[in-house]
This record gives C-alpha cells, structure tokens and sequence, in this order.
C-alpha cells in the first residue's frame, strides 16, 4: 500500500512539475512576463461558448480563409487553451527577443497549421524547428509545448565602431547634399559569427567614399612649391604673379573653376541615380549580414531556451509576489529604470538620466467574475522613495465635501488627498533625486543648492493652509446653451467682413472644491479682480469676467472650502445650505472617503444626454446610447502603500442580466462592432 501511495505522489509530482515547466523555460534575465491563465479563462466561458460567440467566429472564419482550411473550433489549432500561455522579452545592447511560450495538445494540428511548399521544418527526436522565410522568427515545438521567438537588432549596437567591426558590419549612409557614401568596416574575421560574414581587411576607420568634386583643388604632379614675394608698396600684378597663385596650394581654389567641376558633375547623366543605387545595394547587403547574424544568436537563444538551461524567473522575488492565482492574465515589468535604459540611446546625451530611478518593478492583473471586472496595478519604489509617498499621502477626503455629491444624477467624479506640507517637504528631494542624474554628476553641488533655495522660499506651513492639499471634482449632468461667437465672411469683392453668430453647445455642469484653512490671500486676490473689473461680486458668489470663455464660472468661499462651478442656481444653493445633494450612495461613499485618489463614470447617468447632432446623427446616438446602457459603473481608486509598493486598480460593474464579466465583455465588442 505504501509503494503505491509513493507511486502515485511521484506521478502527481511528475504532472504538477510538467504543468510548471513552461514558466520554468523563462530566464531569471527576463524583463517582461505576460501570462495568459487559460484554465481561469474557461472557467467563465466555455470552449465551444467562445467558438459560437462574436469574437470566436470571426478569429475562425478569418483563419480558415488565410489558411485555405475549415476550422470549427479554437482546439483545432492543436493549442492547449485551457493552460497558461506567456510571453516574454530578453533586452541587452545587441539584440531584443521576444518569445512565446504555449502549451500544445496536439503536435499533428498544429503542423497541419503550417505545413505547406514554402514552409518547412526540421526535425530531431520530437524537437522540430521551422524558420520563417523571412529569416526574423523561429518556431520550436514538441508534443508538449511550442517556443517563438523573434529577435531585432539595436540599431545604436552598430553605430559604435568597434562593435560593428567585431562582426564584419559596414556603416552605410547616403547624404544627397554631398553624394558620398560612408562605412565603417572589421579588420578582424575571427570575431564574426554569421555563415558567410563577408569581412573585408581594411581600416577600421570610416572611409569616405566621394562622388563629388572636392572644393580644394588636386595638386598636380608638376605644381611648383609656393614663391614668397617681399611686400611693396605697390599693388602690381604680373604675370608671374598670377601664374603663381594658380599653381600654389595654399590659396583657395578659384570659385569659378570649383563651380564647374561640380556643374560637370552634376549634370553627368544618371551620376546621382548610380550612386543611389549603388548605396541601396551596399545597404541591402548590410541588412542581409545583421538578419544573417540575428538568425545565428536567436538559434542558440532558442535551443538554450528549449532545453531550460538558464536559470528561470521562478528565482525571481519580485516576480514570484506579483502573482495571483485568481487573475485571468498578468504582466510584470522587472524595472521602469531598465525600460528606460532600454530606449535611452534613442534620447541622445539626455539618455544617460536616470529619470525613472527609484521605480522597480511594475506589474498588473486582470480579475473577471460575476460581478465585474478589475485591472490592479502595482509600482515598486526603493525604500527611501516609498518612505516619501507615505507621508505625502498621509491624508484623507474633507467629509465636508461628500455632502455636495449626488449620485443619482452625477455623470462621475473624481478626487485627490496629499498633505500639501509634506509634499513641499519632501519635494527638494524628489527633485533631486529625479534630476540629479540628468543633470550630471558635475552638477551635484547646483542641484543641492536649488533644493535649498526651494526650502527657503517656501513656507510649507504657510501653503499648507492656503491649499491644504484635497480637491473633489463633480459633474452633474449636461446643459445645452447658446453661444455667440465671431465668424467672417466675404462678399464678392472678397472683402471679409466680421459677423456675429450663435450656436448651441452641450456643456458639463461641474462643480470644484478644494479645501483652504487660511483663505486670507485667496480674498486678496478676489479684492484684487474686482478692482481690475476681473471678477463681478453678487454678495459672496464671484463670477470671472471672461468675454471669450463660453461657459460663466462662479466661486466663493464657504466653512473653509473653495468652491468654483458654472452653475449659479447651485452656488446660491450652497451659499443658502439648500443645495440638491446629499445623496451619496453608500459604495461611492467608501470610495471618496477611503482612498487618496479616487475616479468615478456612470454611463447610465449619460444615456440621452448628449444631442445626437453632436455625435454624428440619429443613427450613431442610438447606437451611442444602446452601448451606454449595457454598461455598468467605471472605478478607480488609489490603495494604502504596502511595504514599497504603491498600488491601484481600475474595475468595471456588470449591469444585471449578464452571467459574467468576460461574457459581459464580449456582449459588449459584438454591440460596438455592429
């Protein structure tokens, strides 16, 4: 009994191993990972739900028509849906890789996929390789799992000299204005690696190759050294004297005779042409040598790959923390600093900036259930940096802001909290720390002292409570004005004339607050605007006196918050303590209160609101709204820093009658799509 039981744990062992093996072909090195859950896929939708829906016929009509085929069924592609897929990418200074991982179930359908006259594959043991014609990917498979790769190679690795040379790569330009072509060429031939590297033994230095006269005229082989001549007072000119200048180097060549050696050239029939097509075949050859050379690595990266030598990702802590069982799909970002690295050649000198330093790693997560569906997102940050974000972030919402929030008619809203005094505390230092580096280590002593010099100019007790650091943005629904507006037109003398005209327009309906525990310069700045006929005063309501603006916008200040809106029935409401509000729904509630950041879109609040004049006709309106309606409330919210990770996450209600949220989805890309 006993050897059966440690017979069976071996056999459940072997299959939980072979289940694990695709991500253990993933290197430790890998910068991106992006996983695809097909098992918590399926579990909302069935094989055959998805062969029968929107997206399933289309992906397989398609398919059959490229192909020639007639698929039934996304299992008829021989992939094992129901297992976890990836992608990842391998960056260095040469070449990037981005691969596939994907689990097979059956080899013979997916050969059927690709077998044809042009495309074939090569194979030992149960290993078969196939390149694509192109020669840029290859493909690897087994019975159990297929491998895709593609490599491209940095540009900037060939434009350092030595490299190029190391590897037999010419340099080729063609610049019209002077008609020469450059290369920069190997002198060493042990170094390259591609089959046929065609490695020429010249100088390693760029040569120039000119198609063009030269502005400094050719020393003929009887040209008579320089003759000196003593100064006089005179200004003669002789014969001999002319004969000697034009034979003497170290006078400019005479513009008429530069003039017609380069005409002579120009108009040679066909000069530039040739030489155009001379360059386009030098850089066809070069490109040929770099796929040639890409072709080599991503072979031996593909078969190091295949046969999991590398050390795997699974040794990654950062990345092992990011995973969640429950989530239908992944990504993770090893460090926004390296994805920045990565592209900084592109940038120049201003490449060498750490601009992302202190951001690690990045990773977000797909969840679908019955109820909806959420994107999270999370940031890593070094300690010191996340010590920063805690105490920047050390502040909620003004309850006295939920009461002017109506959620049964608001479109959305949105909401922020820091502590204003620690944000200015800790500012200097995020400056530094961002900028430093782009500034350049011969800066550091500039970059201390601009931190400084903030420091003393800001008061951050003093700002803290002008501008306490909360705001709430609301929008209450849409309202059509009439607008007047200047327009020109011509009469037939084409003579433009001035005319003012008026048309409507859907305009939001917002209101704005932020909080202020010291509003001593904020009624400054009001005396101030009315004495500049700025700002219109209707006892403590404010309107901003802007002819050109098309909406009229009123603030005042009420029990130690700012508002502004352009609704003058709502800010008489607010100054009155009738205003319409207070009715908050309980979820909305949380939302605001609970969290630094916080967004809101209720699509139901919008259904009709928008004149289908605006949105391209009846037609589109209808089509517009119907959309509208199936959709549930958009979220977004901000979570409590844990350890060094900031995180959010965006979500999605699913509105009743829909069983699920990938179903919900794909319901809703069939409506959009019709």
């Amino acid at each position: 009994m006993k050897k059966i039981l440690f017979s069976f744990s071996l056999l459940l062992l072997f299959n939980l191993a072979k289940a694990q093996d695709l991500v253990k072909k993933i290197p430790a090195d890998a910068f991106t990972v992006a996983t695809i859950k097909g098992d918590n896929v399926f579990k909302l939708m069935f094989v055959k739900d998805f062969n029968e829906s929107f997206l399933g016929k289309k992906l397989l009509t398609e398919t059959s028509k490229s192909l020639d085929k007639n698929f039934t069924s996304i299992e008829d592609f021989g992939i094992n849906v129901e297992k976890t897929m990836y992608y990842f990418n391998q960056l260095s200074d040469s070449i990037i890789y981005n691969c596939f991982l994907i689990p097979i179930k059956d080899a013979k359908k997916f050969e059927s996929l690709i077998e044809n006259k042009e495309k074939k594959f090569t194979q030992q043991g149960n290993i078969r390789t196939m390149v694509m014609p192109d020669s840029t990917s290859i493909i690897k498979w087994d019975n159990n799992m297929l491998y895709f790769v593609t490599g491209s190679i940095s540009s900037s690795f060939f434009a350092d000299s030595a490299k190029s040379a190391r590897y037999g790569i010419k340099d080729i330009r063609f610049m019209h204005d002077d008609a020469m072509v450059t290369d920069s060429v190997a002198v060493d031939s042990t170094y390259a690696t591609t089959d046929e590297p065609m490695v020429e033994t010249v100088d390693a230095t760029p040569i120039v190759e000119k198609v063009k006269a030269e502005k400094k005229p050719v020393v003929k082989k009887n040209a008579r050294k320089p003759v000196r001549t003593k100064k006089t007072g005179k200004k003669k000119t002789t014969k001999k004297a002319k004969k000697i200048a034009e034979n003497d180097t170290d006078f400019d060549q005479p513009v008429a005779l530069a003039t017609d050696t380069v005409s002579d050239m120009a108009t040679a029939p066909g000069m530039i042409d040739k030489q155009y097509d001379t360059y386009q075949q030098e850089r066809a050859e070069q490109d040929a040598k770099k796929k040639r050379l890409a072709l080599v690595w991503m072979t031996a990266q593909a078969d190091q790959i295949f046969n999991g030598t590398d050390k795997s990702i699974e040794s990654n802590k950062s990345y092992t923390a990011s995973l969640d069982n429950k989530a239908i799909a992944e990504l993770w970002v090893s460090s926004l600093q390296d994805a920045y690295n990565a592209i900084s050649p592109n940038f120049g000198t201003y490449g060498k900036a750490g601009l992302m330093k202190g951001y690690r790693s990045l990773n977000a997560k797909l969840f679908m259930d019955n109820k909806s569906f959420r994107i999270s997102t999370g940031l890593e940050l070094s300690q010191e940096q996340a010590d920063s974000y805690k105490k920047i972030l050390n502040r909620k919402l003004n309850k006295k802001f939920l009461k002017y929030v109506n959620s049964e008619k608001a479109l959305g809203f949105m909401s922020y909290s820091i502590d204003t005094k620690a944000y200015l505390e800790e500012f200097p230092k995020l400056l530094k720390q961002t900028y430093g580096s782009f500034m350049g280590a011969k800066m550091d002593e500039e970059m201390d002292l601009a931190a400084d010099l903030i420091s003393l100019l800001l008061d951050e007790e003093a700002v803290s409570k002008v501008i306490k650091g909360d705001a709430l943005f609301v929008i209450n629904g849409l309202n059509t004005k009439e607008i007047t507006y200047t327009s020109y037109e011509y009469d037939d003398d084409y003579k433009q004339k001035e005319v003012t005209k008026t048309k409507n327009e859907t305009l939001p309906d917002f209101l704005f607050m932020f909080s202020s525990e010291d509003t001593r310069l904020i009624n400054k700045l009001i005396k101030y605007g009315v004495n500049k006929n700025f700002v219109s005063a209707e006892g403590t309501i404010y309107k901003i006196m802007e002819k050109k603006s098309p909406i009229d916008i009123y603030f005042q200040i009420k029990d130690g918050i700012v508002f502004f809106g352009n609704s003058l029935t709502e800010m008489q409401g607010i100054q009155n303590n009738q205003y319409s509000g207070n009715k908050l729904s309980k979820m909305h509630k949380q939302l605001l209160s609970r969290n630094n950041f916080s967004f809101l879109f209720n699509a139901q609040n919008l259904v009709g609101k928008v004149p289908a004049s605006e949105i391209g006709g009846e037609e589109t309106a209808k089509k517009f709204n119907s959309t509208l309606e199936k959709m549930g409330n958009i979220y977004m919210k901000s979570n409590p820093i844990k350890g060094n990770v900031v995180s959010a996450d965006i979500s999605a209600e699913i509105p009743n009658g829909h069983e699920n949220a990938l179903k919900y989805l794909f319901s809703l890309i069939e409506n959009a799509a019709k």
